[in-house]
């Protein structure tokens, strides 16, 4: 990992851990989510990080790639724009649960298995098709599981 790495995981697993705790939804896939579609927060404008599509009049737009009908394809899309990461990790968890994810959700409450919650939301949630193996892959991560767990420990969970 580089040292921005580094800083930008510090401050995912401080967010992720953060909204576990309001939550309930598991900071391994925030954490992953978040690496995954801001490239280390590198690419997070509006202090969106997870790359959600805009609801409301809070919203930034930017060309991304989308995986459609078997090719990628560049678009310009309106995304929501957040006051902070914290915030954006609640609204993260908070679309996790309801919705089109809320059987996923559901299933989490039932086996708590993560890796039935990452590949029940990624076909909702990317239209990449390697998606889910990609978050397991970070979620499970030596990195991201040491950065999470010495959250926890900081916040007594």
């Amino acid at each position: 990992m580089t040292p921005q790495q580094e800083q930008a995981l510090t401050r995912i697993a401080q967010a992720a851990v953060a909204a576990e705790r309001t939550t309930g939804c598991p900071a391994e896939l925030s954490a992953a989510q978040c690496i995954e579609e801001s490239a280390w927060l590198t690419r997070a404008p509006g202090c969106n990080c997870f790359g959600i599509k805009a609801t409301d009049t809070h919203e930034t737009y930017e060309q991304t790639k989308e995986y459609l009908n078997g090719q990628w394809q560049t678009m310009t899309l309106a995304f929501e724009a957040y006051d902070s990461l914290a915030d954006c990790f609640v609204a993260h968890a908070r679309l996790i649960q309801g919705g089109r994810y809320l059987p996923a959700w559901q299933q989490y409450q039932t086996d708590h298995s993560l890796d039935n919650l990452i590949s029940n939301i990624a076909p909702i949630y990317a239209s990449d098709p390697g998606y889910a193996a990609e978050i397991r892959t970070l979620a499970h991560g030596p990195h991201v599981a040491a950065a999470i767990v010495s959250q926890r420990l900081t916040y007594g969970v």
